[in-house]
This record gives C-alpha cells, structure tokens and sequence, in this order.
C-alpha cells in the first residue's frame, strides 16, 4: 500500500490485492468541489502511475467518510485489472504454464515473450489459448496448472538451453555410468559413431552399441557396427 497528494490537492491511497489494483481519491468535505470527470481523471492517473499504462477499470463508488481526526472526508475509489501474475516452468520434456488473475491482451503477449520454441498465447473463442504452429493446445484458466509436451531440443555445445530442436536422438550403451546414455541434437551437432566412441575412449569408457535416430522419420541413419568395437587407436 502507498498513499500520497497529487496535483489536485487529493490524496490518494493504492494497493493490490492478487490480480486487482485498488486505488482510492479522497478530499475534505470543505475543499473545492471537482466535478465526476475531475474524479475519474484521478483515479485513472493513480493507475496509470501505479501499473505504467493504463488499465481496465472495474464499477467504483463513492462515499463520505471521517478521517483519523474526525473530519469529513470524500471519497472515491476504483478497482483495475491488473494484467495476470503467470508462472512458466520448462522442464525439458514439459512445459508447466499457470496463471493466477485475469488476463489482459499485455499480459499475453508477455507471456508469449517467456515462452520456449515458438508457442504463444491467443485470444480464441471468448478465451485465452496457449498455441504452437497455429494449433490452439490448451485454454488458460486462473489458477488451471497447463501441461503440454515439449519437443526435444539440442543438448550439445554451444545450444544447450537454447531451445534449438533436435532432429536426431543419440542412444549409447556402455561402461559410462549410468550405462545408458540418450542425447538430442540438431543436424549440425549430431556426431558420427566414430566420434562417440573416440569421446568415451578418451575418458577410460567403453562402448556396446549406438544408434541415431533421425526424429522427423524415425527411421534409424547409423548405428554402431561390430567392426567398430575396437577403440580406435
């Protein structure tokens, strides 16, 4: 909560409470009357202050109170939406996506800013739907926990954490603990049987099989073969 007197002579109190703005215009009974407009110009000012852009007013009222001194005062107060607290979680596999208040058009779009790959946040059918590659997945509802799969992305070099997609997955068996290994990488990053071997040869580790998988297809595009048993010299 913070208060203060603008440049009306008014003061006025602000606080949030979850996803609602409450801000409050007071005056002395004897001060110079303003008019409604006066009022709302006010409230929509101490908002604005407050959120950094203006902000969906929800109904007001207004009332005559006595302050701590026991003079009259006038009042008038306003809530606004404030755009939704939301909480993203990429946990590699999963994407974990929760709001916790009503979503505005400014919140979406930062939501769609923290987003991984290229999933986004529209408005669809009176609602707000998390999508990816213009395929609505889910709609978003307060405090609703969304959870959707996330594609598998490139864990080598220079992209790890980067969000870059995979197109091979890269299964070795072996002395290495935990003696099954499976990677993902991207076309540039997807090494040649003989690498994998050279890389655990080079740490003491021994190799039984690799296979890379192409993931668009499927389909396997090498494997380790039994003339590549021996680490290479």
């Amino acid at each position: 909560m913070s208060g203060y007197r603008n440049h009306q002579g008014s003061t006025v109190i602000v606080s949030r409470e979850g996803s609602i703005l409450h801000v409050t215009v007071s005056r002395a009974i004897d001060d110079p009357p303003v008019s409604h407009a006066s009022w709302s110009a006010q409230l929509a000012a101490a908002a604005r202050r407050e959120l950094g852009h203006p902000a969906q007013r929800l109904p007001s009222g207004s009332t005559a109170v006595r302050d701590s001194s026991g003079a009259h005062r006038q009042m008038r107060s306003a809530a606004y939406l404030i755009d939704s607290a939301f909480t993203i979680c990429d946990r590699g596999d999963e994407l974990h996506v929760t709001v916790s208040g009503p979503l505005t058009a400014d919140g979406a779009q930062a939501m769609s800013d923290r987003l991984p790959l290229d999933f986004e946040v529209r408005r669809h059918r009176g609602g707000w739907w998390l999508t990816r590659a213009d395929q609505y997945l889910r709609k978003l509802a307060v405090g609703v926990k969304v959870v959707v799969s996330l594609p598998p992305r490139c864990e080598l070099a220079e992209h790890f954490g980067q969000g870059v997609p995979a197109t091979t997955r890269i299964t070795v068996r072996g002395s290495m603990a935990p003696f099954l290994t499976v990677a993902y990488a991207c076309t540039a990053h997807a090494p040649a049987p003989q690498q994998i071997l050279a890389h655990n040869h080079a740490h003491g580790e021994t190799v039984d099989s690799i296979q890379i998988i192409d993931l668009p297809s499927g389909e396997p595009v090498a494997s380790r073969t039994p003339e590549l048993a021996a680490a290479p010299q």
